[in-house]
This record gives C-alpha cells, structure tokens and sequence, in this order.
C-alpha cells in the first residue's frame, strides 16, 4: 500500500478540484441533470475552499512524489435532533489511485478533524446508486442512517 500525505489545500489546489467535480457526480440517478450536478459538486468545492477556517478544511492527498489526487471537505452541521456532528461533505480522488488508499486517508484525515474539534459523530451522505462508496464507507465503520426517495413526475 502506497503512503499518501494529507494536507489543507490552497488556493493552488483550484485545477484539482476541478477534475474531480466529475467523480462527485459517480451513482446519480438517470433522472437528474448530470451538467448540473457537475457544475454543483465544483460549486460545493470551490466554496468550501474559498471559505475554509476555524469551522472547516478542505484535505488534499498526495502521492509520495508530491502529486495531488484527491480532496475530502469536513465542516460542522447539526442532525435534525440539533445535536453536533462533523460533516463530511465531499471526498473523491482521481481515478488512477481509486482503490490504492489515498481515499481511507483522507477519511482518517477528515475524522482526526472531526476529533480534534470534539464532534461525536461524522455524517456524511453518497448517491444510493454509488455502491462502490457505500462498500467503501461501511468498509470503515459508517452505517446507513436515513434514506431519500425521490419520485421522478
């Protein structure tokens, strides 16, 4: 297993996130918009870039020879109960290191946050369709909590 560096992106780590939004949209259903949904996970990146701080990161792997080939963004948010939790709000990496460990390290990087920050939970949400991420996430002790159903009209 090859070792992966985490670290807090930058304003540098602009390119990368852009070729990653693609891999955000991975199980949609057929019936969503699948530009749109491109164009929203950039968004979602780019503004939890552009807003990092005290309350969120935004996590870049690296491969050993300084490479970046994935990103993970953790903030808070509060389950519907009110009570605190960590968010992780996106994590993918390029396609050439999938299943090689750069996403288990970020997800360990994201919950050392989480951790540090004193939350008790991570919560995080993936398309029901993304089964390979639903394998990956119960694969490192994530349980499935709540289920969406939508009904195309």
């Amino acid at each position: 297993m090859q070792a992966w560096h985490v670290r807090r992106a930058t304003a540098a780590d602009r390119s990368l996130l852009e070729r990653l939004a693609p891999r955000l949209t991975i199980g949609i259903p057929a019936w969503r918009d699948a530009e749109l949904m491109r164009m929203t996970m950039l968004r979602f990146l780019l503004d939890d870039l552009a807003n990092m701080g005290a309350d969120s990161t935004v996590l870049i792997a690296e491969a050993g020879d300084g490479t970046a080939v994935g990103v993970a963004t953790i903030g808070h948010s509060k389950h519907f109960t009110g009570q605190q939790q960590a968010e992780l709000g996106e994590l993918a990496v390029t396609d050439d290191v999938e299943g090689r460990g750069a996403g288990a390290a970020l997800l360990a990087a994201a919950e050392a946050w989480a951790r540090e920050h004193g939350f008790p939970y991570v919560a995080l949400a993936t398309g029901a369709a993304n089964t390979r991420a639903r394998r990956f996430y119960a694969h490192h002790g994530y349980s499935e909590e709540d289920i969406r159903l939508v009904k195309p009209l």
